[in-house]
């Protein structure tokens, strides 16, 4: 009998250890599982960072390459991705919303970080701009907004940008026409931005005594702008004052008065450029005051907060740029203007 229980003991000893070394052999495999995840985690998590620092890309979508307002805007943008150390890819729609749906997919196939891009339209943008943030891309809008959420705006108010010179035309008349005097205009329809612009610019001069608008023509590209002008000057010989609502609209005007030799005819506007600038200094025409956006900031700002936006930091949900209007007679900040943006001569 003490043999057989001798026995029986030894056998659950030896059970017992057995199953000790298998708990312990599967506790050391868990372990060793739990370790090589946390360290592909960590390795992820790195990986991340890395990217975050400085392997970035931002998509921007433009809505064309016309005129020096974009220039300086794509030359924003540029100096902010070498300043944040972030690849920046510009391209353009060539105000085709296909293209621009086009362009958006391109890039989130590309798998850029963030995209910036001035909507061509608020409702016919939307889809191109869901997409992106469907894709986990944050979009940033700039200069023109879309109907749907997106991480942030960077721009003007372009109903204010047309109201500023409504108001500085509205005392030019009191002051120079106290008998009253007749305006063309020189309009958009087709963009969020132009209709703003021109509602702004309507609303500041409505109640001015004597003023009478006796034309208003939508014209957006410089030829245009020449073509409608000139029209504008057959119909309309006796017109006082010609306010046109962008920049390429004022070149073309300012190119019609000149083939005309007219001197008489005032001229506003909005926004700023070399050629605009140069004809505010010449005395062969009276380019009286132009109402302009900063579009360098505009472009610098839509990228640095795209950046922030791909980081997961917290952005403006509207950043308004400020204006500044050019008077005729202010030589010297129109001179400093020639000098501060000489470099797009060309």
């Amino acid at each position: 009998m003490k043999k057989f229980l001798s026995l029986v003991v030894c056998a659950a000893l030896a059970a017992s250890v057995l199953t000790g070394c298998s708990s312990t052999t599967a506790e050391t495999t868990k372990t060793a599982e739990t370790t090589k995840a946390a360290a592909a985690d960590t390795t992820a998590a790195a990986a991340e960072e890395t990217k975050s620092d400085s392997d970035l890309v931002i998509g921007s979508v433009i809505m064309n390459t016309s005129g020096e307002w974009f220039a300086e805007v794509i030359k924003g943008m540029e100096t902010a991705g070498t300043d944040l150390g972030v690849t920046v890819k510009i391209v353009s729609s060539d105000n085709e919303v296909s293209k621009e749906s086009d362009n958006v997919a391109t890039l989130i196939a590309q798998g850029v970080d963030a995209i910036c891009i001035a909507p061509l339209s608020a409702d016919a943008s939307i889809a191109a701009v869901e997409s992106s943030v469907t894709a986990g891309i944050p979009v940033v809008t700039w200069n023109t907004t879309v109907n749907t959420e997106t991480s942030g705006f960077v721009g003007v108010s372009n109903y204010d940008l047309g109201g500023m010179t409504g108001e500085y035309v509205a005392q030019y008349v009191k002051d120079n026409f106290p008998d009253g005097c007749k305006i063309a205009l020189l309009t958009n329809s087709s963009y969020e931005v132009g209709v703003e612009r021109c509602n702004g610019f309507k609303d500041a001069i409505k109640d001015v005594a004597g003023l009478e608008i006796v034309a208003a023509q939508d014209a957006e590209l410089q030829e245009e702008g020449l073509d409608i002008t000139e029209q504008i000057l057959t119909a309309n010989p006796d017109i006082d004052i010609i306010w046109a609502w962008n920049q390429m609209s004022v070149l073309g005007c300012v190119a019609a008065l000149q083939n005309a030799g007219n001197s008489d005819i005032v001229v506003m506007g909005t926004d700023m450029s070399l050629e605009i600038a140069k004809a505010m200094l010449s005395d062969t025409l009276k380019l009286q005051a132009i109402t302009t956006q900063m579009p360098y900031e505009i472009g610098y700002n839509a990228v640095a907060n795209a950046v922030k936006a791909a980081r997961g930091e917290t952005i403006d949900a509207k950043m308004l740029i400020p204006l500044k209007t050019y008077i005729k007679e202010n030589t010297a900040e129109i001179e400093q203007y020639i000098t501060d943006h000489k470099d797009l001569a060309a």
